[in-house]
């Protein structure tokens, strides 16, 4: 089926002398939620001696053309995977294959691509995937992508000159041997480059695969990182310090964007997007444009009246808080510094002004985690739907707990795959006692896989490519442990100490 786009490339191949091709190893849909892939494909497309071509996980085994020029994987000099979730190595190792190239880095030949990757994921652990890559890429790529391309060029065969690209500040080079690198990362926002007519579907009725999670919308970037160091979470600690965006900046790179006003929307994307202090100017700029909002999970304790007003008006009628337990004290320990009544609060300021939803998360299995703190979220959860909300507009999150490198909670092992199970399946039934319809949950086995490939080291790999043959499914993973021999557990289910030799220990972010 033919997708239809605003705003796509199509260079001509005789006149470009580098070809990269962009690989979201998941499907359309959820590919082009990525800014990342915004973000690169705008800037090598603006160079006049690089090209950028686009390629996402086919729904049926089959050829990978790109979608631009149709041509293959093997015709492009350089091959770019981007990781936003770990279990999509499997799915890049499929694609590989569907593509003709040999799965590991050495039994190429200097005729292949250069196969890269970058994201969070290979941030906080590039082990698991390094035998299946030439280069990756710790960090951020705005004040990297120009120095990469001019060194392509400079290079002219880049797979056996792959050390002229060790000079460059993120660069990993697997086959090198494990030596310590530093994430590349932008200072000020403000002046690096910003996709502004990024690629966009315009869906057709009955195209649902082709129309981005988000729909139709402008990704602004308002924030990067965030400074409330959750001791569970990622972003917080390997994207520190947290930037902002100035609101001139955003106003300026919205305006432009939307000057022809095709775009019906505009989604304010960040970890921690309520903690820039122009976030309200913001949304009613978008708003007095005659465009929709839309904002990810906000803050409790930043979250007021004219910020559910402007939510409300800018057309958004759920709103999404994370509250991770029931509990005041656990809350406090894994560093969230407000209580279940300000939880109640947003709720009800939320009711007030007219939304009609609430999307709440919370993570099961966390360290130090009681019986009590359990009991606490369907408690917290009736509060909030008797606000007005009712049980069928109310949804719930649940995610097990998962040991996350560079964390504070990097050492602590994740609870056993019967704990998790029996925590998540009681929170579901005492959810549907107090009258909650939706209910979303992580399968803890896709906890204690994803878990692994966060804390693995290069022996993971093999597991990683039996699981990519069975199409990445759970009963794959299965299977791949028991052909492989290794049990993703002895990963996930140990207490490090800290002074261990981890298989991310040479990675500073």
């Amino acid at each position: 089926m033919r997708i239809f786009e605003l705003n796509v490339v199509k260079k001509d191949w005789r006149k470009v002398p580098i070809k990269v091709l962009f690989v979201y190893p998941n499907v359309y849909r959820v590919g082009m939620t990525s800014l990342a892939l915004q973000i690169i494909y705008g800037m090598v497309n603006e160079r006049g001696d690089s090209l950028c071509e686009r390629a996402f996980l086919p729904h049926q085994d089959s050829r990978i053309p790109s979608l631009e020029s149709g041509l293959e994987m093997r015709r492009f000099d350089v091959i770019a995977f981007s990781f936003q979730y770990e279990t999509d190595y499997a799915n890049a190792l499929r694609m590989l294959k569907m593509g003709g190239i040999p799965l590991s880095s050495k039994e190429r030949g200097e005729s292949s691509p250069l196969i890269i990757a970058g994201g969070p994921c290979v941030w906080e652990n590039p082990e698991p995937i390094a035998d299946f890559f030439d280069l990756l890429f710790i960090g951020e790529a705005e004040n990297f992508m120009d120095k990469f391309i001019d060194r392509l060029v400079e290079v002219g065969d880049p797979r056996t000159n792959k050390e002229e690209f060790l000079d460059l500040r993120g660069v990993y080079i697997p086959s090198l041997g494990r030596y310590p690198v530093k994430r590349n990362w932008v200072r000020n926002l403000d002046e690096v480059y910003y996709p502004r007519a990024q690629v966009m579907p315009i869906s057709e009725k009955g195209t649902r695969e082709f129309s981005p999670v988000f729909g139709r919308v402008f990704l602004m970037e308002v924030v990067r990182g965030c400074k409330m160091g959750c001791k569970f979470c990622l972003i917080s600690h390997q994207c520190k310090p947290m930037r902002l965006r100035s609101f001139g900046k955003v106003k300026e790179i919205i305006d432009d964007a939307t000057k022809d006003g095709k775009i019906p929307k505009v989604a304010f994307i960040g970890s921690a997007v309520t903690s820039h202090p122009k976030l309200k100017d913001i949304c009613w700029h978008v708003i007095n444009k005659g465009m929709k909002i839309s904002l990810s999970s906000v803050r409790v304790d930043l979250f007021d009246e004219e910020i559910a007003e402007a939510i409300y008006r800018g057309g958004q009628r759920t709103v999404t808080f994370a509250p991770e337990t029931g509990s005041d004290e656990l809350r406090y320990r894994i560093g969230k510094s407000f209580d279940n009544d300000t939880v109640i609060e947003a709720a009800s300021i939320s009711r007030e002004v007219g939304i009609k939803n609430v999307k709440l998360y919370f993570i099961v299995g966390l360290p130090g985690e009681k019986e009590d703190d359990l009991r606490g979220i369907p408690i917290l959860v009736r509060r909030i739907a008797s606000l007005g909300f009712g049980g069928k507009n109310v949804r719930v999150g649940i995610t097990p707990f998962i040991p996350k490198p560079h964390t504070p909670f990097q050492f602590e092992p994740q609870p056993p795959l019967e704990v998790l199970k029996s925590k998540v399946g009681f929170l579901k039934k005492e959810l549907r006692k107090v009258g909650i319809k939706r209910i979303f949950y992580l399968d803890p086995t896709w906890a204690k896989i994803q878990a692994a490939l966060s804390l693995g080291d290069r022996r993971i790999g093999e597991v990683i490519r039996i699981a990519s043959e069975y199409r990445n499914t759970l009963y794959g993973w299965k299977r791949a442990q028991v052909e492989s021999g290794i049990t993703l557990s002895d990963y996930s289910d140990i207490r490090r100490g800290p002074k261990e030799d981890v298989p991310w220990s040479h990675v500073e972010v």
